[in-house]
């Protein structure tokens, strides 16, 4: 390369590295912004929801006066101590903690017959109230603590008060009614502590007085009993983008506002003021760190500049492949609803495991080869195999809606145990509903205990109805599955099943479209539990297909009740436990096979069952298209090859046709050799092309490994299952 070629080129990479930083930069900076944006609107939002919760208890508190002033007016009290002994029945009545009356010379006359007189307070442990009424106000809303400074100790209360007019007690006017109540009262309104990671708090909430002077989630000192103003920590802080005169300005003006301030701790912190309606002298405070703002935005950034065009590619990808078969079904004229409404739910349950997956690869890669990070990287591995693992249930719920709403759904009618299959139920889900410190209780009456029906689809159903229950009981509560049966006549039978929970229960509203697909019951508690919402559309669909009946019932905080009828045939009775012992005697336990040929034209498919086949002692010859497998058995030893593994779909020649040629060469293993079909197509119209190609099995993707063995070993000994196994 020639000198100038050479500083052109490193000009060009130069050049094309500052673009991609100067991009970068513009995205992480509009990126930031993004993130402050949003969290500034949930700020807001959390802001504005606590301040109208407060301002409903104040006015709450105060009607509350209000209708004690009106009995008050009603009863005519003629003594002090009449009026005392009033105010004590309307306390024990009331959410107040004391009920006083305040005289306009400032005496106070309490609910526990003691009357207070600021001018002879010696001990200053009651404020004078009187000032509150100074100006004429109506209603009055303070914070108040009763302080007993001989004891050290002060109580902290939000007081009430309303003006009263011509109202007179033994010939004393009385200014006001008063309530106080504990100020855990107001604060069970709002959450104190906000923005939480790891336990640790990056925000809290509080209300300030004009004054700065604390009412809820008050600061305290070292010191006892002394409160610090807001004014105080402002100015002790460094940096603060407002001073102190131009806050109370603001304040004065009513004004909803914000600003960053660093405290003495180093700590820079995002504060934000709403205040509260015209006769409450309250603002709303929410102090949040700038943690909370750049963990936010490193997150973001990190996943999404990475990791954005992939994961958008293979969602689309994976939402065409799924969604295709679903669209053919639907009516022409829903066709374009439909599409909008599965594509917008699938997209939001795809990419949440896809997000999981690539960021856990992302992190495991970078920790690779550090001895350190062993265990981390392993725990890793555990949630990435469990987010694909239910990565796979959705497809697999999704290709399960798409065949029975295609009526394309296999039932399979033979004699079945009820009392074993509830059992069933019970040993699958004991550990997961008791682990969750909740009882689960199965009852059974049964008159015919063996019947006709598909048990897979059934306890499908089963496991639906009670994982939901598991998911929405809370600890202490319990899980009740019942089964009973009803004789219609000599030879037929409906089973009942009756799963009761006495969990968070459901809305009326959200009753009628249970059955809907993507339902799912939006409350603060449920909002937390993960699923597809595809669970109860699909166990409807497999019910009326069995010619059942599923009905529910349901009460919000009190529990659910679902009860599936299914009318099935009497069938003869026989014991398990004599056909298990039937099987073992004449079961066979081969050895592994010799050798295996593996028509796959995916790569890294094919490393993994090699690496895997391998391990097990497996001997494996790799043919990259279907053609290549024919050309490889063709070329072998007779007998040489004892299973052939066979993709569906590959280039050249697809594995049907493949096993076809096979079946049809002049050698005495081509009849015999054990072919298995290995697809990601799960359809009983693949299975039957299969079969009808000259397959001896079945194994669907992804594959099971431990399953994956099994049936090679059974397939080395020439006793194929012939059942299509989903693996």
């Amino acid at each position: 390369m020639k000198p100038n070629s050479k500083v052109s080129f490193v000009l060009k990479i130069v050049a094309g590295l500052f673009i991609i930083s100067i991009t970068m930069a513009v995205y992480i900076s509009q990126l930031n912004q993004m993130v402050t944006h949003n969290m500034l609107n949930t700020i807001s939002e959390l802001s504005q929801h606590d301040k109208r919760s407060i301002e409903a208890f104040i006015e709450t508190s105060w009607d509350e006066l209000e209708g004690m002033a009106k009995r008050f007016a009603s009863y005519r009290c003629q003594s002090i101590l009449e009026a005392e002994t009033r105010m004590n029945l309307e306390c024990s009545t009331s959410d107040f903690s004391h009920i006083y009356l305040l005289a306009e010379d400032g005496k106070v006359y309490t609910d526990k017959y003691v009357v207070y007189d600021p001018a002879q307070d010696t001990m200053n442990r009651r404020v004078d109230l009187l000032p509150y009424f100074s100006n004429g106000e109506e209603r009055v809303v303070a914070r108040w603590d009763d302080k007993a400074e001989e004891a050290g100790m002060s109580r902290e209360y939000v007081l009430y008060g309303i003006g009263l007019d011509n109202f007179e007690v033994d010939g004393i006017k009385m200014r006001a009614l008063i309530g106080l109540s504990d100020i855990n009262t107001i604060q069970r309104h709002i959450i104190l502590d906000s923005f939480l990671k790891d336990g640790v708090r990056r925000g809290y909430c509080t209300v300030v007085s004009t004054s700065g002077d604390y009412v809820i989630g008050i600061q305290k000192t070292l010191y006892l009993n002394e409160a610090d103003n807001f004014y105080n920590i402002l100015s002790a802080g460094t940096h603060a983008d407002l001073s102190n005169e131009q806050v109370a300005q603001k304040m004065q003006n009513s004004e909803t506002f914000s600003f960053h301030y660093t405290d003495v701790n180093g700590v820079r912190k995002l504060l934000y003021f709403t205040p509260f309606e015209d006769n409450i002298d309250w603002y709303f405070m929410m102090v949040v760190e700038n943690r909370a703002f750049t963990e936010r935005s490193q997150a973001f950034a990190i996943l999404s500049v990475v990791m954005l065009a992939v994961v958008m590619l293979v969602a689309t990808l994976l939402l065409l492949a799924l969604t295709a078969s679903h669209y053919r079904a639907v009516q022409a004229v829903a066709r374009a609803k439909s599409q909008s409404e599965f594509l917008s739910n699938m997209s939001h349950e795809i990419r949440t495991p896809l997000n999981g997956l690539i960021g856990l690869n992302h992190l495991m890669m970078s920790r690779i080869g550090d001895p350190i990070q062993e265990e981390q990287v392993k725990d890793w591995l555990r949630k990435s195999h469990s987010t694909a693992n239910y990565l796979l249930s959705l497809v697999n719920d999704v290709l399960d809606m798409s065949k029975l709403q295609a009526g394309k759904v296999d039932l399979i009618n033979e004699p079945l145990l009820v009392e074993m299959l509830v059992d069933a139920i019970w040993s699958m889900q004991r550990d997961n509903i008791e682990s969750r410190g909740v009882q689960f209780i199965v009852e059974q009456e049964v008159l015919e205990p063996c019947v006709m029906g598909d048990s897979t689809r059934i306890k499908q159903v089963l496991m639906n109805i009670v994982g939901n229950a598991a998911k929405f009981t809370p600890k202490g509560g319990s899980i009740t599955l019942s089964v009973s049966q009803e004789k219609t006549d000599e030879t037929h039978v409906t089973t009942i099943y009756r799963c009761q929970d006495t969990g968070l229960g459901m809305s009326r509203e959200f009753i009628d479209k249970i059955f809907d697909a993507f339902s799912q019951e939006r409350n603060k508690t449920s909002d937390s539990v993960k699923g597809t919402g595809l669970g109860m559309a699909i166990s409807k669909l497999l019910v009326d297909a069995m010619g059942g009946d599923i009905r529910v019932e349901s009460e919000l905080n009190v529990g659910t009740v679902f009860t599936v009828s299914l009318p099935s045939e009497i069938a003869e009775y026989t014991d398990p436990h004599v056909d298990e012992a039937a099987a073992d005697e004449h079961a066979v336990y081969p050895g592994k096979p010799v050798k295996i040929l593996m028509a796959e034209d995916n790569e890294l498919n094919a490393e993994i069952l090699m690496e895997i086949l391998s391990d097990e002692g497996f001997e494996v010859v790799h043919a990259e298209n279907g053609q290549e497998a024919v050309q490889r058995f063709a070329d072998s030893e007779t007998g040489e090859f004892d299973i052939i593994l066979m993709d569906m779909q590959m280039p050249v020649l697809d594995g049907c046709s493949a096993a076809m040629e096979i079946r049809s060469l002049n050698r005495p293993d081509a009849k015999t050799v054990v072919i298995f079909a290995c697809t990601a197509n799960t359809f009983k119209e693949d299975r039957d092309r299969a079969v009808e190609s000259g397959m001896n099995d079945f194994l669907a993707k992804p594959i099971d490994v431990s399953v994956l063995l099994k049936k090679l070993s059974a397939g080395s000994a020439g006793i194929p299952s012939h059942v299509g196994s989903k693996i």
